[in-house]
């Protein structure tokens, strides 16, 4: 064996955590960083999921190095082949590398790497169910083509309604008028220039105007929340309509949101995880090297 220790990293597309542990399990110190979506820039994300390890070694207070470290890595983008790819052709300091997709990672351990459904809903979304040792995929294709109900979707989805309501096509409403204080905007020109270049997690950061403009009742914003949910719950049956029984765990940032608009055929699977992503990802990794 190659390495003392073992870090397991749940990197999405606005932050990384990670969870440091002996090769017997024992937990040392955690740690957190920037974006770690290796589709979108697999550069940043090494240097996130590196930052997030030295943070969890600094939590440790031991004298460990990360050539002594096992990178057990659960990371957006990683269901993308070439993403992976890129990834690991990069140069690391670790002992030894093993990638996995965050949403594997994070349903390996909310049901401590037995059978079960996860939908995942932060900066992005996706699903998958693991059923007798096999994933099934659902979602997770980028903001350009998918992503519903996340938070860039969000972010997105107000940026289009405040530019409909500059040109009257919909009323003026507080989200829009939220967005527009926000972002300091004073003309549609004004904001398409400033969202020439952002991408998902730039997106994201408008996610919590929504959600407050929703919780203050902006209809425009619940309409928004509904449409995710709506999506949310059609995510839900197409991936538990051939294991009705399996437990299922809604997960990210937006999961306090969604869960009370979710039906009542979705609402009956839901559980709550067991553990974290970063143990599905350790869990993951051992049983690799093992093999």
């Amino acid at each position: 064996m190659s390495y003392k220790y073992v870090v397991g990293i749940d990197g999405g597309g606005t932050r990384c955590r990670a969870l440091l542990q002996d090769i017997d399990g024992n937990t040392l110190g955690e740690g957190a960083a920037g974006p770690a979506n290796i589709m979108t820039n697999p550069e940043q994300a090494m240097g996130s999921v590196i930052d997030a390890t030295l943070d969890a070694i600094e939590s440790a207070a031991l004298p460990i190095t990360c050539e002594e470290v096992l990178l057990a890595a659960g990371l957006a983008g990683a269901n993308i082949p070439q993403a992976k790819q890129s990834f690991l052709a990069l140069d690391n300091p670790f002992a030894d590398t093993v990638v996995i997709s965050d949403l594997h990672a994070a349903c390996l351990g909310a049901h401590e790497n037995q059978s079960g459904a996860l939908i995942i809903c932060g900066t992005g979304s996706a699903a998958t169910r693991y059923d007798k040792g096999v994933f099934t995929d659902k979602g997770g294709y980028g903001l350009q083509v998918g992503d519903d109900a996340s938070g860039a979707w969000l972010g997105l989805s107000a940026i289009k309604h405040v530019l409909l309501s500059y040109d009257g096509v919909e009323p003026v409403s507080e989200l829009k008028n939220r967005v527009c204080e926000h972002l300091n905007l004073a003309s549609p020109q004004q904001l398409v220039t400033l969202v020439a270049n952002y991408n998902a997690a730039d997106f994201g950061d408008i996610a919590p105007v929504v959600i407050q403009a929703y919780r203050d009742q902006c209809a425009a914003a619940t309409s928004l929340i509904r449409k995710g949910a709506n999506y949310l719950n059609q995510l839900g049956e197409a991936l538990i309509n051939q294991a009705s029984t399996l437990p299922l765990c809604l997960v990210g940032g937006l999961a306090d949101v969604y869960t009370p608009l979710l039906s009542s055929s979705i609402s009956s699977n839901l559980t709550a995880p067991l553990k974290s992503a970063e143990y599905g990802a350790i869990s993951f990794a051992k049983r690799v090297k093992s093999e």
